[in-house]
């Protein structure tokens, strides 16, 4: 199938290693790459990834963009404990031309550490012809990766986020595959207790809106920020609710055959109330 592809963009790994600390010193020696670009065509989102080497431990650096192309998220990941809970950091994302002002959220998995940046299509765009990229995250990161291959692996992000849209039948209500679009209110799946604790304590709030893939039993397979909040942690904490908890109705096609399908969901309201 399709979506179970990896391609490896063979490119020169060097031997130098950079030294990760939060010092000025250590970013200005990037990181150098360990292995090749692996650029895998999941079945519910793309990925670039890459292993890059480090004073004690193994960095990975991982590039997604959302099933329609708008955002890109940039992920830095640590094998070292993981925090107790998620955090947020003011920081920027640095293609040598200029600092891109980006909130970014630390957060855990297992045992890993994970800083992750998003981007909007515009700003990823510098990658193409970016040799660096520097993550700075205000009093936690300052870490830069060499990049090489960029316009080829970008070009590969782009055809399998196209290739994931056909499968999806992203443009379903458009080709004739859907003839009624999935169905359903996921905004009785949250309560109060769903407020990241990290939120709270900064007083945060706003709106988010996300991109759902409905899979044929109306399961949330995937789940991606089209409209983030301003705030991180509520972005997350929204996609891990729909994920657990949310059951739509599946799209159908002209015969009536259940079908996969994207959902755009109703706007979600974050909100502090006294």
């Amino acid at each position: 199938m399709l979506f179970m592809r990896a391609f490896v963009f063979l490119v020169s790994a060097f031997s130098i290693i950079g030294c990760l600390d939060n010092s000025a010193a250590a970013a200005a020696r990037p990181l150098q790459p360990a292995k090749p670009w692996n650029l895998d065509y999941g079945v519910t989102q793309c990925t670039a990834m890459r292993e890059y080497s480090g004073s004690n431990t193994p960095v990975t650096l991982a590039i997604i963009p959302a099933p329609n192309g708008e955002n890109y998220e940039l992920t830095a990941t640590y094998r070292r404990g993981p925090p107790a809970f998620a955090e947020e950091f003011e920081g920027t994302v640095d293609f040598a031309s200029r600092p891109i002002p980006s909130w970014a959220l630390k957060y855990g998995e297992g045992k890993l550490t994970l800083y992750q940046f998003r981007l909007s299509s515009n700003d990823m765009a510098q990658a193409r012809s970016a040799a660096i990229v520097r993550l700075r995250l205000k009093g936690e990161l300052d870490v830069s990766f060499t990049l090489d291959s960029m316009p080829d692996l970008m070009k590969g992000l782009q055809e399998c986020t196209a290739d994931l849209e056909d499968f999806w039948n992203a443009d379903g209500d458009k080709n004739g595959r859907i003839a009624v679009p999935s169905n359903g209110d996921i905004r009785s799946d949250f309560s109060a207790k769903d407020y990241p604790r990290e939120a709270i304590h900064r007083m945060q709030g706003g709106t988010a809106q996300y991109m759902l893939l409905v899979d044929e039993k109306g399961s949330v397979a995937g789940c991606h920020v089209l409209k983030a909040s301003g705030v991180p942690a509520l972005d997350a904490m929204g996609c891990l609710v729909i994920q657990e908890r949310s059951k739509l109705t599946p799209a159908k096609d002209a015969a009536g055959n259940s079908v996969r399908s994207t959902f755009v969901t109703p706007q979600i309201v974050w909100r502090i109330q006294f």
